[in-house]
């Protein structure tokens, strides 16, 4: 008789938005909330270098309408300007340090800015050993943000993102000791899934959000789903298992 696969792991993308500001302590608690096993986080850094949560390079999309400031990039943002800011439900902009030490789960944290990567690897390597976020990974699309981690934190895993699995994007994740890939879930196919098991990389594409969208996923074998709504999933798994 033939094994059953384990199921894949939820990672709440950004916390839980279908349900709470993205990318907020709040999303993120509800994202563990709701069954997530890994909370996805988006992160860049201010202008006196604090490694801040927030997926634009700008405060502009997710300030609420009433925000104190309202517009400007985290790059040229201190703070305490960034104190400042408010988003939607009164929610803060987090630190990475705030949500390393909240969560309960570990984190896929992705880096948006190469310049980052430092920092990022700095703020893990002194994490105590029985933190959750301690057995946390560091994805990105920036390839030399991924080795500023493995310099900087070697024992912290790093996941390469890319749009689509190509022969280049499993050679540089390779190049890189990457333990995974993270395609889009639209980019990804069986041919894809089957190159990357090859590889010996664990398979995290994102974002799922519908009934198609986890079929192929499961078809692929995948071994964590990043989405934006991690009870939507879990019961989706339920529901198949």
């Amino acid at each position: 008789m033939n094994q059953q696969s384990p199921a894949p792991l939820v990672v709440g993308h950004r916390g839980a938005p279908a349900h709470a500001p993205e990318n907020t302590l709040a999303a993120f608690r509800r994202a563990i909330e709701d069954g997530a096993h890994l909370l996805e986080c988006d992160v860049h850094l201010s202008a006196d270098g604090e490694v801040v949560v927030m997926h634009d390079e700008t405060i502009d999309r997710t300030a609420a309408p009433d925000s104190p400031l309202r517009s400007g990039a985290i790059g040229d943002l201190t703070r305490a300007e960034l104190d400042a800011v408010r988003l939607e439900a009164g929610e803060r902009v987090p630190s990475l340090t705030e949500l390393l030490e909240m969560s309960t789960v570990p984190l896929f944290i992705e880096v948006k800015v190469a310049g980052a990567g430092e920092a990022v690897a700095a703020l893990l390597a002194q994490l105590a050993v029985e933190s959750p976020s301690k057995a946390s990974t560091v994805i990105s699309f920036h390839a030399e943000a991924l080795e500023a981690i493995r310099r900087g934190s070697p024992e912290t895993p790093v996941s390469y993102l890319v749009g689509q699995v190509t022969e280049d994007a499993v050679r540089t994740a390779l190049d890189l000791g990457a333990a995974g890939i993270g395609p889009a879930i639209d980019g990804l196919s069986l041919r894809a899934a089957h190159a990357v098991r090859e590889a010996g990389l664990r398979l995290n594409p994102w974002t799922v959000n519908t009934p198609q969208q986890l079929a192929v996923a499961l078809a692929c074998g995948v071994d964590a789903i990043t989405t934006d709504d991690p009870a939507w999933l879990q019961h989706e798994l339920d529901v198949r298992s």
